[in-house]
């Protein structure tokens, strides 16, 4: 199918197209097949919704399955639109969505308020009908998905990986204007990308579409992307060590730190509260560690507001 110069969808193969919503450039993506309809991470305006409901409805599948990569109130909006439909989402999930829901519930609604739009549908935390952890191999219809643990920005998120396609969705992480969002140490986040990055080097990643941002085409470019998070994060550790050595507060930590080059540190839609965030996160890590001399990784910090939103 065929989109309008500047349309919101983008066609990435037989069957897989990606939207993208007017709320912080997220990603939103359709697997669609008479067989097995898969919709990842639907969001997030209602009309935004309305869309992805009658692009689904185009296709007339026997299955409808929804994907949620991770807790965060952005992603996990779209189910009433398809209350049928079965869900997949990391065991982690449930619970981080009852703890949350009313700061969800409240970030839905002055973000649809803030786009012109209103928010009718409530939010209820649910239990995904398909609990994963891991390394976990599934088939829905013709689709075939590898799911991993993507610790790190959160502790119940995962990639989702289509290797006859070589695709990636990446969750929360490898976008052109977010820096790493910390919710967990470094070296878990690290971790994660380091686990990622010989699917790149070995060409099964020619497609990555991040949570928010631009999709990127071909292995050098999403190689680059993995390499300049982990760059970030190698940088952010070592300037936080040194001001911690030179007997630096945390504010003062933060102001230095201030002046560090990242992606979106002068944009509209603007990293700085996020870097902040990252370098108290780090500042107030119990030891710091050269990169990689942890021997195992905590667990997961208390979930920190959602982006933008009190």
């Amino acid at each position: 199918m065929a989109h309008p110069a500047g349309s919101a969808w983008t066609e990435l193969g037989p069957g897989i197209r990606a939207r993208r919503s007017e709320v912080f450039r997220m990603n939103s993506v359709l697997l669609a097949h008479a067989e097995h309809a898969v919709v990842v991470d639907p969001g997030v305006l209602p009309s935004e919704l309305d869309d992805l409901a009658g692009a689904v409805a185009a296709c007339s599948p026997a299955e409808v399955t929804l994907v949620f990569t991770h807790g965060d109130w952005d992603h996990v909006l779209g189910r009433p639109w398809w209350p049928h439909a079965s869900t997949l989402a990391h065991d982690r999930l449930a619970a981080e969505l009852r703890r949350n829901r009313d700061a969800i519930l409240g970030s839905a609604i002055e973000a649809v308020a803030r786009a012109g739009e209103r928010w009718e549908r409530g939010f209820e935390p649910f239990r995904p009908g398909v609990e994963v952890s891991g390394l976990h191999f599934t088939r829905l219809g013709p689709w075939r998905l590898v799911l991993r643990n993507a610790f790190g920005h959160s502790p119940s998120m995962l990639s989702a990986h289509l290797p006859e396609h070589r695709l990636l969705i990446a969750g929360d992480m490898l976008s052109d204007i977010e820096i790493p969002m910390l919710q967990q140490p470094c070296e878990v986040y690290r971790r994660t990308l380091l686990e990622l990055a010989p699917l790149a080097e070995n060409g099964a990643i020619e497609t990555l579409i991040p949570g928010h941002g631009s999709i990127t085409r071909g292995r050098g470019e999403a190689l680059a992307r993995i390499r300049r998070d982990l760059g970030y994060l190698e940088e952010l550790e070592r300037r936080v060590r040194a001001a911690r050595a030179e007997g630096l507060t945390l504010e003062q930590t933060q102001d230095r730190l201030d002046a560090m080059d990242y992606p979106g540190r002068q944009a509209a839609y603007s990293m700085q509260p996020s870097h902040r965030e990252n370098v108290r996160l780090v500042y107030l890590e119990p030891a710091a560690e050269p990169p990689g001399s942890r021997s195992r990784a905590r667990g997961p910090r208390s979930r920190r507001p959602p982006r933008g939103h009190p």
